[in-house]
């Protein structure tokens, strides 16, 4: 039987490393030289309009030289991700059924090593509601497409940072490709471990990750019954939270949330602290001592450190410490 730090470590890291891993390489497949692509035909459009105008600043007169330019524009964005949602849902195809298996053997790697017995791996499948979910990403996507080649009409454009948003608006479509997947990354994975879930009985287990954001740490470690689902709307940040918000049966909670949950049983306590409750003092710390997300800003991580303070919840010594300087300074210290 694992102890509750080698649970932890199992999932957070080795599994929903492994996941993360197919997960960009699809996505780099996808979108492989796209981004250099763009950044090509932002160089060549600046230069063909310097030429044809006098200076980036300059405004463009209607004419010719502008619809031939904007014309080539449209077409290399056409180029470049006109059919990026087809090939995105052709892409998903392809990976989900390797992401629900490696889903369906980490349940039950996770069962053995909380449990200390065997356990036989549930089926792997894709759920049914995975084709409208790529469809829906398609249409978003092409969506932003034709947004871009609408912006990029030469009755719009008259100076080269039109030109440049609507590039912007083109080249944004990958960046919604990417939530998408991740989106449905996350679906499929949780998913596939209620399956193991539903074999095992017991008590449902949300895990978030080691560091995760101030919205997923308040969920990490929460406990629901079988058949039962989890609050909606908490967060340690107080700006974030809505305490009216439907309640949530699986994540993701965001885009690119890479929470699980998992099947507990209270007998796999191996040790004084059981898992869920290592879990929610791991998130505590990390919310004292300001561990965040690339997208979370040090405003964010202040306000949920003092919510941590005034919760009320138990804290070590050192973690209140950390929350409480934070807090004084408005600022976390280095790592």
């Amino acid at each position: 039987m694992a102890t509750p730090e080698e649970l932890a470590q199992l999932v957070q890291q080795e599994h929903t490393g492994e996941i993360s891993a197919l997960e960009e390489a699809a996505i780099a497949a996808l979108l492989a030289g796209t981004g250099v692509q763009f950044e090509r035909l932002i160089r060549r459009t600046l230069t063909a309009w310097t030429v044809a105008f006098g200076s980036p600043d300059a405004l463009a007169a209607s004419g010719a030289a502008l619809n031939r330019l904007m014309a080539s524009v449209r077409s290399a964005v056409r180029r470049i991700v006109g059919d990026l949602g087809k090939r995105a849902v052709a892409a998903l195809t392809e990976v989900l059924p390797s992401i629900a298996q490696a889903a369906a053997r980490q349940g039950a790697q996770f069962v053995v090593a909380a449990s200390g017995r065997p356990f036989r791996q549930p089926p792997a499948r894709v759920p049914s509601s995975v084709p409208t979910s790529a469809a829906a990403m398609a249409d978003a996507v092409d969506e932003q497409v034709s947004r871009s080649l609408a912006a990029l009409k030469t009755r719009t454009v008259r100076r080269w940072s039109d030109v440049l948003t609507g590039i912007g608006i083109a080249r944004s479509a990958t960046s919604a490709v990417e939530r998408h997947v991740a989106t449905a990354v996350t679906e499929v994975v949780n998913d596939t471990l209620q399956m193991t879930v539903r074999m095992v009985g017991g008590m449902r287990l949300w895990i978030a990750e080691a560091d995760a954001c101030v919205t997923c740490s308040a969920y990490s470690g929460l406990l629901a019954d079988a058949g039962a689902s989890f609050p909606g709307g908490l967060s340690w940040d107080p700006s974030r939270r809505n305490d009216g918000a439907d309640r949530i049966d699986l994540p993701p909670v965001h885009p690119r949330c890479r929470c699980r949950v998992l099947p507990w049983l209270p007998r796999w306590s191996a040790g004084e602290v059981p898992l869920p409750l290592h879990l929610q003092r791991q998130a505590r710390s990390n919310i004292a001592r300001g561990h965040a997300r690339p997208s979370e800003s040090r405003a964010a991580r202040v306000r949920a450190a003092a919510e941590l303070l005034r919760s009320g919840v138990d804290l070590p010594p050192d973690v209140r410490a950390a929350a409480q300087r934070a807090v004084r300074s408005r600022r976390f210290a280095a790592a």
